[in-house]
């Protein structure tokens, strides 16, 4: 197996340590622990892509492992931050729907060899979706977001009235995530109509 899928793949073991530290944890120390290897798993978002480039390792099923894992990190991290009261219920709602309709499209675009960002072919599309900014801007954006909400969570075993102190400012973070994670996912599902006329128009000519 090449270096980058088994640097993709330890994300999900180290996610289900953050989780124990964060859900099950009520020590300063123990917080800050957890607050640095969050920090690392988003960092191995990057040096899996990055190791894949540089060792030329990059295939179809790379990506097709990143994004699963990228899903299932920030899923399970709204859900893990609804658990404690920070976030509004819509919010992982929101990013599990968008989940399940943008993959189920690039499934779609996979299939039709199109795996990945490919799949994207307007303009504006490859702008908001595929663009090495925007993805890394929004790679930041959950970064630091869920990186306040764990912060302020580990204030408040100090103080709770940082969780009220605090709030109008994660509050903002969370809710300018949610925004580009609706923004980035539009372009998906009107691109993606693509591969489907493709696969009714093979159907039809197939019949």
């Amino acid at each position: 197996m090449v270096l980058a899928y088994l640097i993709t793949l330890a994300r999900l073991p180290l996610l289900v340590v953050v989780l124990g530290i964060l859900v099950y944890t009520s020590t300063w120390h123990w917080q800050l622990l957890g607050l640095v290897l969050l920090g690392a798993l988003f960092l191995m978002d990057w040096i899996d892509g990055f190791v894949a480039r540089r060792r030329q390792e990059t295939t179809e099923l790379g990506a097709v492992l990143d994004i699963a894992l990228d899903r299932t990190v920030e899923n399970v991290l709204w859900i893990a931050f609804l658990h404690l009261g920070l976030v509004s219920f819509w919010v992982p709602v929101i990013f599990l729907v968008r989940s399940f309709l943008v993959d189920g499209v690039r499934g779609v675009a996979f299939a039709r060899g199109k795996p990945g960002f490919t799949m994207m072919h307007t303009r504006w599309g490859r702008a908001l979706v595929a663009s090495r900014f925007m993805r890394a801007f929004y790679g930041v954006a959950k970064g630091v977001t869920f990186g306040c909400l764990w912060l302020v969570h580990a204030l408040g075993f100090q103080d709770p009235l940082y969780l009220v102190s605090l709030e109008p400012w994660y509050q903002s973070l969370v809710w300018l995530t949610v925004t580009l994670c609706v923004v980035r996912g539009l372009p998906v599902l009107l691109d993606g109509r693509l591969y489907f006329d493709a696969g009714r128009r093979q159907t039809d000519s197939g019949s």
